[in-house]
């Protein structure tokens, strides 16, 4: 997803009015949105996967903003004011463990910035290549950030045109990847999505959710 810049800009673009000066990218692969996230914030980029952590630590290594962890927000220490988990949780088998871990580590009123494939009935070979555990119906990833201790401000289904471009090449076409030059006609598309986007419908290809850690009482 590195070469879909467009789709990453917007995809940032909706987590960039809720950060605040101290950041956790969870999963942050080679970089793509630590890069983002970086100008004028502090990010600390927890990956777990030894392909990609190098990559990061080559990449950021000279980033005084920007430190590189190796494992998972369990190896995490500190506290910050919005975490990052995009395209993440999907691949974690205790979801709700890892929420709770997330809650621990944000600041009262701090924010959780998640994105994950929503509509099991959408699950097929690209999910089971990219080791994905499960897609997300809204209600369920509701009650799961409740559980872990958080107020929703956002909970809505994101990219319907996505979702149905899912559904031909991972369910009737049974491909175990994305096109690439699906990919990139799909990016070249973005300015059109964001429009469409606009307004919820019953379907789409990921969840979207903005959730805050409540203030201490009294604060």
């Amino acid at each position: 997803m590195e070469a879909a810049r467009n789709y990453n800009a917007w995809l940032f673009s909706r987590c960039e009015p809720h950060l605040g000066r101290r950041v956790l990218d969870v999963g942050a692969g080679i970089g793509t949105f630590v890069e983002l996230a970086a100008p004028g914030r502090e990010v600390v980029a927890v990956e777990p996967d030894p392909a990609f952590w190098p990559v990061l630590a080559e990449r950021f290594g000279e980033s005084p903003n920007v430190e590189v962890v190796q494992g998972t927000a369990d190896d995490v220490a500190g506290s910050f004011d919005s975490i990052l988990c995009l395209n993440v949780l999907e691949h974690i088998a205790d979801d709700l463990s890892t929420l709770c871990r997330f809650h621990e580590l944000l600041v009262p009123g701090g924010k959780l910035l998640l994105l994950v494939p929503a509509h099991p009935s959408l699950y097929g070979g690209i999910d089971r290549a990219m080791a994905h555990e499960r897609r997300y119906r809204k209600a369920e990833l509701r009650r799961r950030l409740v559980a872990a201790g958080f107020e929703v401000d956002t909970l809505r289904l994101v990219n319907p045109a996505g979702a149905l471009g899912w559904l031909v090449s991972s369910r009737l076409r049974r491909r175990e990847h994305v096109p690439e030059g699906q990919l990139l006609l799909y990016d070249k598309l973005v300015p059109l999505l964001r429009f469409l986007d606009r307004v919820e419908l019953p379907l789409g290809l990921s969840v979207w959710a903005v959730a805050r850690r409540t203030m201490i009482a009294g604060g």
